[in-house]
């Protein structure tokens, strides 16, 4: 009880402590001040009451054009409320009978603002209940992205005390509470001995229920009970004579939790692009990666082995090269293809599309079109060659990186004898590098060029003329390349030494920013104690993510409300790390899984902090 009272002293101090006396004469300061509220109706913390209005007045003129769009009303009311503003005034009407036994708490927002300067009121709330006394029990936490650990927009958190699965689907929850911009929610009006059961949702139909797979979700898989104690503390003071003060504060469980927001694998597959951009090659894209079950054929052509195809990583991508020679000349081609989508009623069903892969080829015999006899005789029609290129996108070569040789259509295997890979000893000389050459695996176009890497060295790589030949008998051009490793110096590394976390998982390396893109990434398994090394970094500033990969399946898998599956958890390293050449950063890092709240990734504000932890985590390699 004494807990409960200072609570209510507390709030009720903060709803009416901000007095504004007025703003001065004409010309004077600008108004500053938000509104400030001088009554209510109900009364704060009223009891019994079952009004069909609230009723809030304040000191000056107010606008209220967001309100709707802001305010919470917990317990959620089933119809959908009226508030208007009248002069100094806002009410709201009510068309239903309140729930008895119920404290309601009614959340303002940033939605009331003055009318003259625009200052807004921000976190005025109101309580009050429908039977004799004020329910001060409560839950709070956060409610995150599941994969990103950041605040989501439009979310609400809803309380059920019915412990049964299908309440979030079917039912009006019985609390609701809209985060703030940290992800931060709080029910604070709960009573007691009550079981609850927490969701989170981006509620795109409003109905406050789970009602759409496409809406985000979140839940706990645990029953949540809030309970009050009173802890007494005894201090004593020594003076002349020694004085006993008894301290106190009242402890509130559960502990803050937090709850994740996921979107559940929705299949839902269709054709997002087909064509055939070159004469011998189709490319199709899909919304989903393909099952075994795809097939495709070509129509109206009886022909056996005329095609070569490849997947996508992913497998929502399709590369089908025609190594038939008389259909690469044909300018219009059929495909029919077979592929798995599901209906209106989410079955698994067969599709089948058929494509017009249509590709104007040039008519060689119209080349010299207009010339005299004599001037087409003495013309040379140059035979059709392609071109190798390779995976560097500039000139520079990473020491960790494999170099990759690649045609642009399938050939036959490609000798190892025919290409030459040189290191540069001065201007004028090149002397052979020892390299293996290796066809990828499920590739014909993709070839891996291992070697010893030398750095801040200069390497020139060739492939003769004529080496190999693609399905349709087309030849390559000669090829010559130079290309200059990185000096070792050049780059960083970073040493993690996690503990608090055990298990398979995935680490990543993103880029620092918002869009965190991903640099490097390392499968393992976490044990205590041992060190993780991040090689080979560019200098720059980085964010480390880890995945509790608890399938083993190389990647972050989302949750499933039905089958009672959360999202694989993942944590942030909670600092930026500045990566600088020849430096080595030592990293401890302590995963807590049991603290609640949204990622903190802190950054040393300068160059002084920066040098002194470096030297305190690092060392020279």
């Amino acid at each position: 009880m004494i807990g409960n009272a200072i609570a209510l002293m507390a709030l009720a101090l903060y709803l009416f402590s901000c007095a504004n006396p007025g703003a001065g004469p004409t010309g004077g300061p600008r108004d500053s001040i938000a509104p400030v509220v001088l009554s209510t109706v109900p009364e704060p913390f009223a009891t019994n009451y079952n009004g069909r209005q609230i009723e809030i007045n304040f000191d000056e003129y107010i606008v209220a054009d967001n309100l709707p769009a802001t305010m919470v009303i917990s317990p959620p009311l089933a119809e959908k409320t009226e508030a208007r503003t009248r002069g100094k005034s806002i009410v709201i009407k009510i068309d239903e009978d309140l729930v008895p036994g119920r404290t309601y708490s009614v959340d303002f927002k940033d939605g009331i603002k003055d009318y003259n300067e625009g200052n807004v009121l921000e976190g005025f709330r109101m309580l009050f209940s429908t039977y004799d006394k004020i329910d001060t029990l409560r839950i709070k936490g956060y409610l995150l992205d599941a994969f990103t650990l950041e605040p989501v927009e439009n979310a609400i958190v809803t309380l059920y005390s019915i412990n049964h699965d299908s309440v979030f689907q079917t039912m009006r929850p019985d609390f609701i509470a809209k985060p703030d911009d940290d992800g931060f929610f709080l029910f604070d009006n709960l009573p007691a001995n009550e079981e609850y059961r927490l969701f989170g949702l981006i509620d795109a139909d409003k109905d406050l229920k789970y009602s759409q797979e496409s809406e985000k979700v979140a839940f706990i898989d645990s029953v949540l009970v809030p309970e009050a104690r009173y802890i007494e503390k005894v201090d004593t003071l020594f003076e002349e004579n020694d004085t006993i003060i008894s301290k106190g504060y009242t402890e509130f469980t559960p502990d803050p939790v937090n709850a994740y927001l996921f979107e559940h694998d929705q299949f839902n597959q269709y054709i997002d692009a087909a064509g055939r951009d070159k004469k011998d090659h189709m490319l199709l894209t899909f919304g989903e990666s393909l099952t075994d079950s795809f097939k495709y054929e070509l129509v109206g052509h009886n022909t056996d082995g005329w095609s070569y195809v490849e997947y996508g990583i992913n497998r929502d991508s399709v590369d089908i090269w025609i190594t038939d020679t008389t259909l690469v000349n044909t300018d219009s081609l059929y495909l029919s293809i077979l592929y798995t989508s599901t209906d209106t009623l989410d079955r698994f069903v067969s599709m089948s599309d058929t494509l017009d892969m249509f590709h104007k080829t040039k008519d060689k015999s119209k080349k010299n079109k207009g010339n005299t006899v004599e001037e087409r005789s003495d013309s040379i029609i140059q035979p059709e060659l392609f071109a190798f290129s390779t995976n560097l996108t500039s000139g520079t070569f990473d020491l960790n990186s494999r170099l990759m040789l690649v045609a642009p259509s399938p050939v036959f295997y490609l000798p190892d004898s025919t290409v030459k890979l040189e290191v540069q000893v001065n201007d004028s000389t090149f002397k052979p590098v020892p390299f293996d050459l290796e066809k990828i695996k499920q590739s014909k176009r993709k070839y891996e060029i291992g070697f010893e890497v030398e750095e801040n060295s200069t390497y020139q790589l060739e492939v003769d003329s004529a080496s190999v030949s693609t399905l349709t008998g087309i030849y390559n051009e000669p090829f010559r390349m130079k290309f200059t490793s990185r000096e070792l110096g050049y780059y960083g590394a970073v040493m993690l030494n996690i503990d608090g976390f055990s298990g398979p998982a995935i680490i990543q390396l993103l880029e620092d920013g918002k869009d965190e893109k991903l640099v490097k990434q390392m499968d393992t398994v976490v044990v205590a104690g041992k060190e993780l090394k991040l090689s080979y970094l560019s200098p720059g500033q980085y964010r480390v993510k880890l995945i509790d990969d608890r399938n083993k399946n190389g990647r972050w898998d989302t949750g499933d409300y039905e089958k009672g599956i959360l999202p694989e958890r993942v944590y942030y390293l909670p600092k930026v790390l500045e990566v600088k050449s020849n430096w080595e950063i030592k990293e401890p890092w302590l995963i807590d899984s049991s603290k609640p709240g949204p990622k903190e990734i802190f950054i040393n504000k300068s160059n002084k902090e920066e040098e002194s932890g470096n030297r305190q985590a690092g060392r020279r390699r």
